[in-house]
């Protein structure tokens, strides 16, 4: 990049580099400074909606992802590349189900439970492998159940078959099994630990879930507690966490 800045794809890596290292602010400066550049650029308005996500900015966040989807509708879909060392082949993501679970994600963390629902319909409709299907059915078997949509709740996990190949979603997947009675909520986080921590995480939004369908209220907040209690700031588990602990207790 320091040799060719007006490069836009040395632009891009340089963000997503800064934010895979931690420095997520560093990496908004760089997309904003690359929109002035290229205003009409759908993976700089992507890559800084997931920062703002990341941040708790949850407005900006889907101001960039709904930016993004104008964007890119009606545009070939394409396989994002990884940029985090020995990922490459075991993130198969692409462009269109990165925008749409982040923005549902957004919109959820915001408490706009029917946004969110599209965007994870969204990300099913484009979905191109068992991870996406796992993804969108997660968080949309949570929000149906918060919005008492009892019988669509159980029909989304119609998509959940057994040997689903999911290398990224593998904590989804197991909450998944355990929304559909295949698994107790101890069988899995009761070995997930310090050593474990963004696992943890992952799965113990879902399994807290779990505890509030079941009118367990306490060990909703027990382990709601626990994942915030992790080094894991940044996973959507643990803000997920953090945000509905703040709605509870204020």
């Amino acid at each position: 990049w320091e040799r060719d800045q007006e490069d836009r794809d040395k632009i891009l890596w340089l963000g997503r580099q800064h934010a895979y290292i931690g420095k997520y602010r560093d990496a908004i400066h760089i997309y904003t400074e690359a929109l002035k550049k290229f205003p009409d650029d759908a993976e700089f308005h992507r890559h800084r909606a997931h920062r703002y996500l990341s941040l708790r900015m949850f407005d900006y966040s889907i101001l960039d992802s709904e930016k993004a989807v104008d964007i890119m509708l009606g545009k070939p879909d394409f396989m994002e590349p990884s940029g985090l060392a020995g990922a490459e082949k075991t993130t198969e993501y692409t462009f269109y189900t990165n925008v749409y679970y982040h923005l549902g994600l957004a919109y959820m963390l915001k408490g706009d439970l029917l946004n969110a629902k599209k965007a994870f319909d969204d990300l099913l409709a484009v979905g191109v492998n068992d991870d996406h299907i796992i993804m969108s059915c997660y968080w949309n078997y949570i929000i149906l159940k918060r919005l008492g949509y009892e019988k669509e709740a159980k029909e989304i996990l119609g998509y959940v078959k057994p040997d689903m190949e999911c290398p990224v979603s593998g904590g989804y997947y197991e909450c998944l099994k355990m929304f559909k009675g295949e698994l107790e909520p101890e069988e899995i986080i009761s070995n997930k630990g310090e050593d474990d921590q963004l696992s943890l995480v992952t799965t113990g939004f879902g399994v807290a879930n779990e505890y509030k369908f079941r009118g367990n209220h306490n060990k909703y907040v027990e382990i709601l507690k626990r994942v915030v209690s992790t080094n894991a700031w940044s996973g959507f588990g643990y803000i997920s966490a953090e945000v509905d602990l703040k709605r509870i207790m204020g």
